[in-house]
C-alpha cells in the first residue's frame, strides 16, 4: 500500500463527495464551492467565530473575509451576532436551516464511523485516530 497514493484518493473521494453534494439536491441553495468552504470553516469555529479569526484561520485579509462574509449573510447562511461582552465584537453562526443542511451532509461521517467500529478494534481505532490528527495537525503551507 502506497500511503501517500491513499491520502490523496482519500482528498480526491472527499472533495468530489463535497461537489455532488452540493450540485445534486442543491443542498447549499446555489452556494459557490468557496462559499461552502467559509460555512465548513465557520461551523467549525462557531463558539467563538469573527471575521478577524477567520480571516487569521484563512490567511486572507479582513476585507476579504468581510465580503464574504456579508454575501454569505445576505444569502441566509451566516447570521452575525453581537456580543454581550463586547457590543464591539460580532460573532459569526450559521443560520439554523445552513446547520441542518451542514448536519446532512456530515451524516456520512456518522455513518463511517459505526461502520469502523464494526471492523476493528478499539486499539486499532486509537491508532487510526491519532493518525487523523496527525494529519489534520499538519503545516499544509509548509
Amino acid at each position: 500500500m502506497n500511503i501517500t497514493n491513499e491520502i490523496n484518493d482519500f482528498y480526491y473521494r472527499m472533495a468530489l463527495h463535497e461537489l455532488q453534494m452540493m450540485n445534486e439536491g442543491d443542498y447549499y441553495h446555489g452556494l459557490s464551492y468557496n462559499s461552502i468552504l467559509y460555512i465548513n470553516v465557520i461551523s467549525l469555529m462557531e463558539k467563538d467565530c469573527t471575521v478577524s479569526g477567520l480571516a487569521e484561520a484563512l490567511k486572507v485579509t479582513k476585507s476579504a473575509v468581510t465580503l464574504k462574509v456579508n454575501e454569505l449573510v445576505k444569502q441566509g447562511a451566516v447570521e452575525k451576532v453581537q456580543s454581550e461582552e463586547d457590543r464591539r465584537v460580532y460573532r459569526l453562526r450559521l443560520t439554523p436551516e445552513m446547520k441542518k443542511t451542514v448536519g446532512l451532509y456530515d451524516r456520512v461521517f456518522d455513518r463511517i464511523g459505526n461502520e469502523i467500529r464494526e471492523h476493528y478494534t478499539e486499539q486499532e481505532l486509537n491508532l487510526f485516530g491519532e493518525i487523523l490528527h496527525m494529519i489534520s495537525s499538519y503545516e499544509w503551507r509548509k
